[in-house]
């Protein structure tokens, strides 16, 4: 089929089918990344100077200095992290125990490992319990004029 006859056969589905059209919205307009993962980071940002920790170089740094600023950037994410979230364990177990995931598991909170085959229940050890978030409180971001979104405010020291 050539370009013309496919956009006019494109252009009539998605006049006629509205989930089609959400679609192909969609795809020409992804939504901007914004929402409660950048706030996120904005404080990590903002108390625990997390992203000034991740975008520095540190190959010319001693372990002695970055374990020292290592562990100021980690008091004050946690406390951002306690601040505005209520992070719960994906599985209330010790890492290490033995235990049982059922064949309806949900893949978007369990990941299995190793040699996985087969339908569940599944047996194995538990490496890492997960975390989830129950409750979020984030303050919004101001928004910018340009549309972006800012997870640190240049500071501008005036003379």
């Amino acid at each position: 089929m050539n370009r013309f006859l496919l956009s006019l056969r494109a252009f009539w589905d998605v006049l006629t089918d509205r989930e089609l059209a959400e679609r192909v919205a969609l795809a020409l307009e992804p939504p901007k990344a914004s929402g409660p993962d950048l706030r996120i980071l904005a404080l990590l940002q903002r108390d625990g100077r997390l992203i000034d920790f991740l975008q520095e170089d540190l190959e010319g740094f001693p372990d002695e200095q970055i374990g020292a600023a290592v562990r100021d950037i980690h008091r004050g994410c946690r406390k951002a992290l306690a601040e505005y979230l209520e992070i719960q364990p994906v599985l209330a177990r010790e890492e290490g125990e033995k235990v049982s995931v059922e064949a309806e598991f949900d893949p978007a909170a369990i990941r299995l490992l190793g040699n996985v085959s087969g339908t569940g229940p599944y047996q194995g050890t538990l490496k890492h319990h997960g975390w989830r978030v129950t409750a979020a409180k984030l303050p919004n971001i101001p928004a910018t004029r340009d549309e972006s979104t800012v997870l640190a405010l240049a500071e501008i020291e005036l003379s």
